[in-house]
């Protein structure tokens, strides 16, 4: 497009001693036009007029000090030209969609959208890399809706690439540096100098075809982490330092991790991370950025672990937070301001136990914010669900009373979930069987159960607590069912914050790893994360963990070593619970019923089945005795034999433990009972299927034959023998040659070298 000059003097152009007024003989008549072509001009009586056609200048109508002048004045204009073209192209809102800033690649060319709501701003224009931090040179234009301007500023700004840093610089009664609420990446949070905004291409990161579905309910097993607790050492950040224990997850049996919020918090150092300062920025400093965050759950995907995230929008900061008073308005309550990101009018809508800072859910924009922050983490992080925090306050204010708007915000989210992204979780921490939560923490659950653990008298520990416990919802009441999260420890339940002790320091606060408390924390575990609902632990409880969670403390992976029995405890315990063997599919089941209580013996059993295979029961039986019992008379669903696939008395999981119980017991009669024998403080998982060793399939694949198991024989050895005659002796094939897809474990055999004999063993 040309863009056309108009001179006040000819003579701008006729000696070098003039030439430096270049900018007092041009005026602007069009300061929205592009740059598309440099018109040279040459020394004429009469300014160019603005249709007049440019063609080739020829240079005998100009004397050589014209010429010479000219061109010096093109090389003037060619920087003018250079300086200001970013400011000419931002006098138009942004004809591409995205909120922030949004990269964009197409037939207009290369550049940026920047998109920013400030309603109370006169004017917004973005400071950055890319202007030397100017903050005149790139205005933002106020959008129009049918004519009336609604408090959106956009331009789309060519030339600004991935990676450029940014802040927005807004105009109201005095110019204020703001973060961009919406950024994907911040240099860090706040308002200290060099706190920037990060230009991120959502699209850049490569997913390699990731695709993982995300697990069923009922097969749901959660490991709760906090990633300020894995030091990145050598690795490049926290994320990726955490992929390094991914193997270690998987081979525990876990499907889920959930990780404590990771977004940019408003404490310089650690924090537990319900304090969020940018609610669309992953952690950069700390844990990694935006890339370090999808390279975490894309190395989870690839070992068929599903990643929620713990997402906090029932209050804001309130530290670090840069969208209080955001557009330079603070507003009119009594309680210090907020602005327009936060309810005004009522300080019971705005007091939350955490700060004034409540997000005023009954603004359109503002429940956008909160809804395309929780579809960005779906679509451009690809996560499999959310636990909300204190997801209560979002409809409840300071005074008890409803918050109408926060309600239709939870159930619109929650069904755009459920619609647009099938087979997503959703759950809530405090808010059951409502809005649209496919589930809720249990939380009064540990802290009816710890107690009964913790007792120091046998004969004191109720067992009507304990079957409260599994048969209903201890917080919210009514039958217990996988729309619970069941558990006995998380991070408040044994926070520093909160005054909180691990489980086994509970028990025994002298020696944490005494022979008591291996057995009460253990066969807590057993009832727990096999009762209805779906089962977490929290980082370190299955290695014995004894310190208090601190976010500035690192897991101490030493104690998998250490403690490696109570690690293979929880990790046949959880291969019962997801029926990993095919032994116990009853434990994924949707119904249950208690079989006995027997306060007298303290004694709890009760059975779990699948409602479309009501014969394929599993029976969970528990002595919280320290004495054994010998040929106890126990409840059983039916007649028949019924095989023991756990028992957590196993010298396996202990070499102090007792190996005392029944591996096969026969019920007769009706009601059916058998005599099943206990070790102290154990529990016994039973179904009746056989324990029967695992079959190993052959399959030829591209010139080599896979030979593989069910991946819940992990940790049994396959020996290989060229012979089945003779006295020839098996061969343990080397653990570095098992792969793993996910669900089963094979290795590479070379079909060349001849017949080859394997067979699978337990270690």
């Amino acid at each position: 497009m040309f863009f056309p000059f108009f001179f006040g003097k000819t003579n701008c152009f006729t000696g070098l001693e003039t030439s430096k007024n270049l900018l007092d003989c041009i005026t602007w008549p069009l300061p929205e036009a592009y740059f598309g072509i440099v018109i040279m001009f040459y020394k004429h009586k009469e300014p160019l007029n603005r249709g007049s056609r440019v063609s080739r200048i020829n240079s005998s109508l100009m004397d050589s000090q014209t010429r010479t002048s000219s061109y010096l004045c093109f090389g003037l204009l060619t920087m003018v030209i250079a300086a200001t073209t970013m400011a000419i192209n931002a006098n138009a809102q942004s004809v591409h969609p995205g909120w922030g800033a949004t990269p964009y690649n197409d037939v207009s060319g290369t550049g940026v959208a920047f998109r920013v709501w400030a309603p109370h701003a006169t004017s917004v224009f973005v400071p950055g890399t890319f202007n030397g931090w100017s903050t005149t040179a790139t205005p933002l234009v106020q959008e129009q809706t049918n004519g009336s301007v609604d408090g959106i500023w956009s331009a789309d700004v060519p030339g600004v690439t991935n990676l450029s840093q940014y802040k927005f610089f807004i105009n109201n009664g005095g110019g204020i540096w703001k973060h961009d609420p919406r950024a994907r990446w911040v240099t860090a949070a706040g308002s200290a100098t060099g706190a920037n905004d990060i230009v991120y291409d959502p699209a850049a990161f490569n997913w390699n075809g990731d695709n993982m579905a995300t697990p069923a309910q009922n097969d749901l097993f959660i490991y709760e982490m906090h990633m300020g607790t894995f030091p990145a050492g050598s690795s490049p950040s926290r994320f990726v330092a955490a992929t390094n224990k991914l193997d270690y997850l998987k081979g525990l049996g876990v499907n889920a991790v959930e990780l404590l919020p990771i977004v940019e918090f408003g404490n310089s150092g650690n924090s537990w991370g319900y304090d969020p300062a940018q609610q669309f920025a992953v952690d950069n400093t700390q844990y990694g950025g935006p890339d370090g965050l999808k390279t975490f759950v894309q190395a989870c995907h690839a070992r068929g672990i599903a990643v929620f995230l713990d997402v906090v929008h029932n209050h804001y900061g309130p530290n670090l937070l840069d969208m209080w008073n955001f557009d330079g308005f603070a507003g009119t309550n009594s309680l210090g301001g907020g602005g327009i990101y936060f309810f005004q009018s009522n300080t019971n809508l705005q007091i939350t136990p955490w700060g004034y800072t409540r997000p005023n859910f009954s603004s359109q924009q503002v429940a956008n914010f909160v809804q395309d922050n929780i579809t960005m983490w779906l679509g451009e992080y690809h996560v499999d669900g959310f636990r909300w925090d204190a997801a209560s306050a979002i409809i409840t204010a300071n005074d008890g009373s409803y918050i109408a708007a926060g309600a239709n915000l939870l159930n619109t989210i929650n069904s755009m979930i459920h619609t647009s992204y099938a087979g997503k979780i959703s759950i809530a921490e405090d808010l059951y069987n409502s809005y649209g939560f496919d589930g809720a923490w249990d939380t009064s659950y540990p802290y009816a159960v710890t107690p009964v653990l913790t007792n120091t008298v046998d004969a004191s520990r109720d067992m009507n607590t304990i079957s409260n416990a599994i048969k209903f919802n201890v917080r919210y009441g009514g039958l217990a069912g996988l729309g619970r999260v069941a558990f006995l420890e998380d991070h408040d339940v044994v926070g520093d914050l909160n005054g909180g002790v691990r489980l086994v320091t509970a028990i025994d606060p002298a020696t944490p790893n005494s022979y008591r408390a291996r057995k009460l924390s253990t066969l807590g575990a057993a009832v727990t994360l096999t009762a209805p609902g779906v089962p977490m632990i929290f980082q370190g409880e299955e290695m014995l963990e004894n310190q208090s969670f601190d976010s500035g403390r690192p897991v101490d992976w030493s104690k998998t070593n250490t403690y490696s029995a109570i690690v293979q405890l929880y990790r046949d315990l959880i291969g019962a619970r997801r029926d990993l063997k095919g032994y116990t599919p009853g434990l994924e089941g949707d119904y249950d019923d208690l079989l006995q209580v027997d306060n007298a013996n303290k004694v709890v059993a009760f059975k779990r089945w699948k409602s479309a295979q009501p014969d394929q029961i599993a029976v969970v039986i528990a002595n919280f005795a320290g004495t054994t019992l010998n040929n106890y008379a126990a409840n059983f669903p039916s007649a028949g034999t019924w095989y023991v696939h756990f028992n957590s008395d196993s010298t396996n999981y202990g070499s102090d433990f007792g190996n005392v119980g029944s591996t096969v017991v026969t019920a007769s009669g009706s009601p059916a009972t058998a005599n099943v024998t206990i070790g102290p403080y154990s529990a016994l998982i039973l179904s009746q299927a056989p324990d029967a060793p695992p079959q190993l399939t052959v399959t030829p694949a591209n010139g080599t034959v896979n030979i593989s198991w069910p991946g819940g024989y992990a940790g049994w050895v396959l020996d290989a023998n060229m012979s089945l005659g003779g006295n020839t002796s098996w061969t343990q094939v080397p653990a570095a040659q098992y792969q793993t897809n996910g669900t089963t474990v094979f290795i590479s055999a070379n079909p060349s070298i001849g017949d080859t004999f394997y067979r699978l063993q337990a270690p």
